[in-house]
This record gives structure tokens, sequence and C-alpha cells, in this order.
């Protein structure tokens, strides 16, 4: 059954990971986010930009990045979706990579 939904939408894989970070840092990477301070994550060009809950950075192919503030410690958590476990864990240190820089 579950072959059946993968036909019709594909295959995904998704990751996180949990930046610790302080606070100054945390809005840093947050305010850059609000600015549109970020074109791409590595070789991830950014596409579209959602601002509901968090910064969802949509990539192309399906591919995304979302940053979400923890509203109760200076923690960032990013998550991410492609095709592939390979490309979801890629797409977040491009992404980690960048925002720390």
């Amino acid at each position: 059954m579950i072959q059946e939904v993968y036909d019709v939408v594909g295959s995904f894989a998704m990751g996180r990971i949990d930046l610790h970070i302080t606070e100054e840092i945390k809005q840093t990477v947050l305010a850059n986010c609000k600015a549109g301070k970020y074109a791409s994550f590595g070789n991830y060009t950014i596409e579209k930009v959602e601002d509901l809950d968090g910064f969802k950075f949509h990539l192309g192919n399906g591919e995304w990045v979302m940053i979400r503030a923890s509203g109760t410690e200076p923690v960032l958590r990013v998550y991410s979706e492609s095709s592939t476990q390979e490309k979801a864990e890629a797409i977040l240190q491009a992404c980690k990579h960048t925002i720390l820089a």
C-alpha cells in the first residue's frame, strides 16, 4: 500500500538538526531570514520563501529546508525534505554552514 503512495507522490526523506547556539546568534539568523539575506544554501538555490511557522525555503525539485526558532531556549531547529536521506542530510549541512558562517 505504501508503494502505491510513492508511485503517486514519489519517495521522500526528511532530516532534522537542532542547533544549540547563543540567543544573539539565533536572533541574527532570524533577522537574516526575515530580511531575505539568504539566496542559497551551498549549491541549493532558494526559489521561494514562506514564513508562516518559521522560514521555509523551497529549493526546487520538491526539496525544502525550514528554520524554526525554539521559543523557550537558544535553539534553531532545521528541517529538510528531499528525495533521499543523503540529499536531506546534505541540505541540512549546507543550511547550517550558511547560517552559522
